[in-house]
């Protein structure tokens, strides 16, 4: 009691002093936000919070469960067999250094969007401590004991059950307890990659709107998570281990019905594992995989998709979202998706490299990518970036473009720097002069609702001939780029783009329906967003061979094939 009263008293002074000072640091906001804030957030929008947090509980308990069902098995098989132990060790070990934020996306693209792709990154995590926890914990019976059951001709069965499982608990709860604390990371990375729900989701969506209160808020709630689970593996551990009116069920509980329970987590651990696998093998109709995190550039579908206009086709469209932007060609040509939104440069590429896929429709038909700039300051023309810092979120041959259109413009930059996805805190702290990588119509909007008023070059201006900005694509020789059903889907995608444009209020209020996540700010500056977007909108679906071939010759011309 005391020591939770210590705790406690602890946090509360850590949240006063962190916002103290940041009442007299208002800077502050723009990396970490006051305590009020936060927990402003997760008052008002509960639902919002206890839903993802739920799917992430999920994603976390089915790790367990898998981990689980491997761990006991090869500590078994390690404890036996000298030749087992040597090799799996190692194997361990190498498994352990590999980050999953790197598997993950492997798992999306060979598991679908299932579950399953999430809790086999999370299982892969927490894995290890809880099978070397357990092979310690088998191995440190003293050798006396093991040569009584032996002498009174205890069967191997009878020597693990009754000998060797009750001394290991303590190890056993040890790698529990171990892998409660990174399995809430496990579980983000593997969110991180693919899903469409969840704490992991919620951070990467409310990041990229700089809405860091819910981006806290939500790191709140996976440390509170993290830290529920491993409270009551603490409690279980001390009930079984230490609580004196156990002792009279101990013996029966540890030598039978314990074992009866593992073996029972391992067919659970099992039957997830099916499960899963089949959820992964149902596909959904037409799943379409947008470019990255829903934002105005995508409103059509969700008009289209809500007011039925794919569905008059017989075609019903199911949306998924990518943390990542450019891997949506990549789901394509494995077969996790059906459609994907690309763009026509990296789609060139793609063609280049045999990558069979073929193009089906035009949401955007104009450059959206800019050179973005604060107003008021000295950067009035082209010119007037020689010798200023350039922040870019793009790499390898985007990157080469941009290198190359400036160049030709005989512009010399100061420097380059990559600031990945987060284009907004760079340009508001001054600490570079110019984005690259950036939509004229989607960032210029979030930085005015930040305070910050800017201006924009189009790459056109630079020298780049105009191409489509986000085309729809289909795996060549499959049935969706048969004609029959490219005919249909663009009659779709053409109806719902001109409803869009004819109504634009009401397509705004249709896609916020789809976003819960977004607070009222976002969708305000999303709102204005959507005004620039609609100019640029499709106005037919048939891909110009002349916009298609120019730009080629302009990419093959400048050697970025």
């Amino acid at each position: 009691m005391k020591n939770i009263l210590i705790v406690t008293c602890t946090f509360l002074f850590i949240l006063f002093v962190w916002e103290f000072f940041s009442y007299f640091n208002p800077n502050l906001i723009w990396v970490l936000p006051p305590p009020s804030q936060i927990f402003n957030q997760l008052i008002e929008k509960p639902d919002c919070f206890l839903f993802h947090t739920g799917v992430t509980l999920k994603e976390i308990l089915g790790g367990f469960a898998l981990a689980f069902s491997v761990a006991f098995p090869l500590a078994w098989i390690m404890d036996h067999f000298s030749i087992a132990r040597n090799f799996l060790q190692p194997f361990f070990v190498i498994i352990q250094c590999i980050p999953m934020f790197t598997l993950a996306p492997i798992m999306i693209m060979w598991f679908g969007w299932s579950y399953i792709a999430i809790a086999i990154p999370t299982a892969l995590m927490i894995f290890f401590p809880l099978t070397i926890t357990l092979f310690q914990g088998l191995r440190s019976v003293p050798k006396e004991l093991t040569d009584y059951f032996m002498i009174n001709h205890a069967t191997h069965w009878q020597i693990f059950c009754k000998l060797k499982l009750p001394w290991s608990l303590p190890h056993l709860f040890s790698g529990l307890r171990l892998s409660a604390a990174i399995a809430g990371i496990a579980a983000i990375a593997g969110e991180w990659a693919g899903a469409q729900n969840g704490l992991g989701v919620l951070m990467v969506e409310s990041r990229r709107d700089m809405d860091l209160a819910t981006n806290f808020a939500a790191l709140f709630c996976l440390t509170l998570l993290s830290y529920l689970i491993y409270s009551i593996i603490l409690l279980i551990e001390y009930f079984i281990l230490k609580k004196r009116f156990f002792k009279i069920l101990k013996a029966h509980f540890t030598y039978s019905r314990l074992t009866y329970s593992i073996v029972f987590v391992f067919f659970v651990g099992c039957g997830i594992l099916m499960g899963c696998h089949r959820q992964a093998s149902s596909k959904p109709p037409v799943r379409l995989v947008l470019d990255w995190l829903p934002n105005p550039n995508h409103i059509p579908f969700y008009v289209g998709i809500h007011k039925g206009f794919f569905q008059e086709h017989h075609i019903n469209i199911s949306i998924k979202k990518m943390q990542e932007p450019g891997h949506a060609t990549s789901y394509l040509l494995l077969d996790q998706c059906e459609l994907a939104l690309a763009y026509m440069p990296h789609t060139i590429r793609v063609e280049q490299k045999k990558g069979e896929v073929e193009p089906i429709g035009i949401l955007i038909q104009e450059p959206l990518n800019a050179l973005i700039v604060r107003e008021g300051g000295e950067i009035h023309d082209l010119t007037d970036l020689n010798g200023k810092m350039l922040g870019f979120c793009t790499g390898g041959k985007e990157a080469a473009s941009l290198n190359k259109l400036l160049a030709n413009a005989s512009i010399a930059v100061k420097g380059c720097l990559n600031v990945n996805c987060d284009l907004i805190t760079p340009l508001r702290t001054k600490n570079i002069d110019v984005i690259y990588g950036a939509y004229w119509n989607i960032e210029t909007e979030h930085l005015k609702s930040l305070g910050i008023r800017t201006r924009y070059f189009k790459l056109t201006e630079l020298g780049m001939p105009t191409y489509y900005e986000l085309i729809v694509l289909a795996k060549t020789k499959t049935i969706y780029t048969e004609d029959e059903f490219v005919q249909l889907f663009k009659k779709g995608l053409q109806k719902s783009i001109n409803y869009s444009r004819l109504h634009p209020n009401e397509a705004f209020e249709i896609y916020a329906l789809y976003q819960q996540n977004k607070s009222i700010q976002t969708l305000t500056w999303e709102r204005e967003a959507w005004k620039k977007t609609i100019p640029v909108l499709a106005e037919q679906q048939e891909v110009s061979p002349m916009i298609w071939n120019t730009f080629q010759e302009w990419l093959r011309i400048n050697q970025l094939l």
